[in-house]
């Protein structure tokens, strides 16, 4: 190489280029993604195998030449060749693994066209999260083989060129022949390539996510269809008038008839009632729900729920596969009842307990109350501090010290002191009711001991008013007072007090002050005596108590407070679950006759799901009395018919407490108050895309057409203005049946009249969104020519014999502008990717006409 510096002197430079050959391995940490992933299975035959590499020159990082008319061959490329026919030997030590391929014109691309299948990708970083692990560029190689349905392959990055090859395999490179193609149409039919990065995946059956969803047939359940008319119920038993052509119900879809006549209806209540003995039947058949609609028959009952369950022989048919359900799992529920009874068998003990104590208290109480008022006070007087009056909020204990009885009166010393068989009592022929009495009524039990003239006590100096000192009078101070021979101290002591008094005597004496004696009040004795027996009743000083100590479950209030806890357990396991393994008819007679690759709307029958929640929490309720449960036979232990644990909205149970809230028609107590439908779907969709989307979009007049509502442009989806709706509950039925369920909030069917302001709902089935993926789809769209790359499908492109896209060869009903040798691999990677594919569905094409 010859250089110049600013036009100056020039100088020729010997300069060595690393190629292929000087390659040895490849980093693994340089393979960002594989598409399929190592060992997948069930891969679409359609799509192209690709490698994503985090260096986005990687690619033509080695490659021996330059550019022409902007198309650069890679210096490695990817190869997908079948694992029935080619295997790896893997290396050992330093030696990288060999793939041997045992027919290149058959297996390997045709190098001529790699330059079309490697390209570059910049993210767009104004898009991206400040702190993504997305990589701002990278590079990616692309096989375009046609794979074929259910095989094995091996996808391999190999040289594609002999220098690299041959040092890969540890074979002498030649000076010589540097551009030479790893393969091309001269080479032999056996081939040993060295693998940089290797990995397997088998391929599933034919179709992609577009033909297989735009299979679905949409079927409407009419009715004169085999689906949903099966189960003819005859109940010509035990007496019963027979009901020929009645059909039994399911969870999904609507049954119709009305309430079988009075003389059905009549006979079937006298068997439940056990007025009438059947024949054949040795007990009456049981009244459904009977504890919690508190009924103990069915004859005048006001509730048409219970009258709805009881005497529709479908619905109580209903009824009893729920208690069927419960007889079968009774061990497990029955184990998760236990384990969530905590602590309510000690509560229980302690509210026996409390019962006995209340009753004993009351024996008691009765006995105290038929003493004398004053008596009773005296014997209260130790509690009287902690009993409050409810009128004045005061305790009795204030009320006392501020009338005119002390408070030493009610003491239980001074009770103890004057007792009617002490020593004082005796003698005196006092007692302290009569002294309370006494003092109640006279402030002045005692006559007041008169002072001596000039004599004054601590309370007249510090009454207020005394502006002067007060003489006082010492006797004590007279010499007659001190001993002959006093002690130091009682010297020292009398000289202070002579000191004391001469300086008082200098002061002049001032008149006594009388103060005025406080008049307190007497004490309303009926008064405090009510509050004193109401206030320590039994029934509610131990009732107190004991709630300081133990709280009821939520909703538990009866009448009696110390009543032992009827505890329901709650079983939160969907009823629908264990009912559909009991029978799939059961979610929709016939179901078995639902076409394949169809998909159809049904109604949930709210009737069928309360019946079967009733017949449910009734035999549960049988089951916990007879293991000894703590109940009363009316809590509702189970809530839930479908499985919305997967609702991101909306209630997860299907029923409230069926004690408490139940008082209309069967059928109306659900609570959700929208309409409830089911998506059906049998196909081979959902096997090959499990994570496919199901929602629901309302829909919208476009020129007179229903169009999926859009989100307008420039606004953040809301629920207000684009309200996406997902299933609230959902479940397979094996082999190939999908149920969704929606709760929507307007009629789902809609108005076909444009000036309607209900268009109704569409029902989306999306692909869901995955990194690029590239590939053809498996069959053509359009009947008509295509014009665009949304059309590029394997029927419209040259395949070479190797199953590889040729780029030399025409395109088949289709104009695609720059296709051909000439086309970029930008080019190429735009056509080619796969884009998510979404189907809508108006509702109105999968639920049968109005009839008028």
């Amino acid at each position: 190489m010859t250089a110049a510096v600013n036009g100056g002197q020039s100088k020729s430079l010997d300069l060595q280029l690393q190629g292929p050959a000087d390659v040895t391995a490849l980093d693994p940490r340089l393979v960002v993604r594989t598409q399929p992933t190592a060992g997948a299975i069930e891969v679409e035959p359609h799509f192209f195998c690709a490698v994503e590499l985090s260096s986005p020159s990687l690619p033509w990082m080695f490659t021996p030449a330059a550019a022409n008319l902007h198309r650069l061959r890679p210096w490695l490329v990817l190869v997908v060749v079948s694992a029935e026919t080619c295997s790896i030997d893997p290396g050992a030590g330093e030696r990288l693994p060999v793939l041997h391929v045992a027919q290149v014109s058959a297996e390997l691309p045709d190098l001529s066209q790699s330059y079309a299948w490697a390209h570059a990708q910049v993210a767009d970083v104004a898009h991206l999260k400040a702190g993504a692990a997305v990589p701002t560029s990278l590079s990616r190689l692309v096989c375009p083989r046609r794979l074929s349905s259910r095989t094995t392959y091996i996808a391999a990055i190999v040289p594609a060129f002999e220098p690299g090859r041959l040092a890969g395999l540890g074979l002498p490179v030649p000076a010589a022949d540097t551009m030479q193609p790893a393969w091309d149409a001269a080479t032999p039919a056996a081939l040993d390539l060295p693998v940089y990065h290797s990995w397997t995946f088998t391929t599933g059956d034919d179709g992609d996510f577009e033909s297989l969803v735009s299979r679905l047939k949409r079927v409407s359940l009419s009715g004169d269809t085999a689906i949903g008319r099966l189960a003819i119920i005859d109940p010509a038993a035990g007496g019963l008038p027979a009901l020929p052509g009645w059909r039994f119900p399911g969870a999904l879809g609507l049954c119709p008839d009305p309430l079988p006549g009075p003389n059905f209806t009549g006979v079937l209540t006298s068997l439940v009632d056990g007025t009438v003995a059947a024949p054949g039947l040795p007990v009456p058949p049981p009244l459904y729900g009977r504890w919690h609609a508190a009924e103990r028959t069915l004859a005048g009952t006001p509730k048409p729920w219970l009258k709805r369950l009881n005497l529709d022989p479908r619905y109580r048919a209903v009824a009893s596969i729920g208690t069927r359900l419960v007889q079968d799992h009774q061990e497990a529920l029955m184990t998760a009842a236990w384990q969530q009874i905590g602590q309510v068998e000690a509560a229980n003990a302690l509210l026996r307990q409390a019962q006995l104590a209340r009753h004993a208290g009351t024996v008691v109480h009765t006995a105290l109350a038929r003493l004398p008022t004053e008596a009773l006070i005296q014997l209260a007087g130790a509690m009287l501090t902690r009993i409050s009056d409810p009128v004045t909020r005061t305790t009795l204990a204030s009320q006392v010290a501020a009338s005119r009885v002390p408070p030493a009166l009610v003491s239980g010393a001074f009770r103890r002191l004057l007792r009617p068989r002490g020593p004082l009592g005796r003698r005196s022929g006092w007692n302290a009711g009569r002294l309370l009495t006494l003092v109640n009524g006279n402030d002045h039990v005692v006559t007041p001991r008169g002072r001596p003239e000039g004599l004054f006590t601590i309370d007249d100096i510090a009454a207020p008013g005394a502006t002067r000192w007060c003489r006082i009078t010492f006797d004590m101070l007279s010499e007659r007072a001190v001993h002959p021979r006093p002690p130091a101290s009682a010297v020292q002591w009398r000289a202070t007090l002579l000191a004391a008094l001469a300086l008082q005597r200098s002061i002049p004496p001032c008149a006594p002050v009388e103060l005025p004696r406080p008049v307190r009040p007497p004490l309303d004795l009926d008064s405090f005596r009510a509050t004193l027996l109401a206030e320590t009743t039994p029934a509610r000083t131990v009732t107190a108590r004991v709630k300081a100590r133990v709280s009821g479950p939520p909703g538990w209030a009866p009448e009696d407070p110390l009543t032992p806890i009827m505890a329901a357990p709650r079983i939160d396991t969907p009823v629908a679950r264990d009912l559909i393994a009991l029978s799939p008819d059961l979610l929709l007679p016939g179901i078995a006759a639902l076409p394949t690759e169809a998909v159809t709307l049904v109604p949930v029958n709210k009737r069928f799901i309360e019946a079967v929640m009733v017949g449910v929490n009734h035999e549960m309720a049988r089951e916990l009395l007879w293991r000894g449960y703590p109940t009363d036979q009316r809590g509702t232990c189970m809530h839930r018919f479908w499985n919305r644990s997967g609702a991101a909205t909306g209630p997860v149970d299907d029923i409230p407490a069926i004690d408490q809230t139940w008082t209309g028609e069967l059928g109306t107590h659900l609570l959700s108050d929208m309409q409830q439908v089911v998506l059906l779907i049998r196909g081979e969709v959902l096997r090959r895309y499990p994570r496919m989307l199901i929602y629901a979009t309302p829909a919208e007049w476009v020129h007179g057409q229903r169009r999926p509502a859009t989100q307008p442009p420039g606004k953040l989806p809301t629920s207000a203005t684009f309200p996406e709706r997902y299933p609230a509950f959902g479940g397979t039925l094996a082999p190939d049946v999908t149920y969704a369920g929606f709760d929507l909030p307007d009629d789902v069917r809609g108005d076909p009249d444009p000036a309607a302001a209900s268009p109704g709902w569409f029902f989306v089935f999306q692909q869901p969104p995955t990194e690029a993926r590239f590939g053809l789809d498996a069959t053509k769209s359009e009947t008509v020519p295509g014009v665009g790359p949304a059309d590029l499908s394997w029927p419209a492109v040259a395949i070479s014999p190797s199953r590889h896209v040729d780029l030399e060869g025409p395109l088949t009903d289709l104009v695609l502008k720059g296709w051909g040798p000439f086309a970029t691999s930008a080019d190429l990677a735009a056509w080619c990717q796969q884009r998510p594919f979404r189907v809508c569905v108006h509702a109105s094409d999968l639920l049968p006409p109005v009839t008028p």
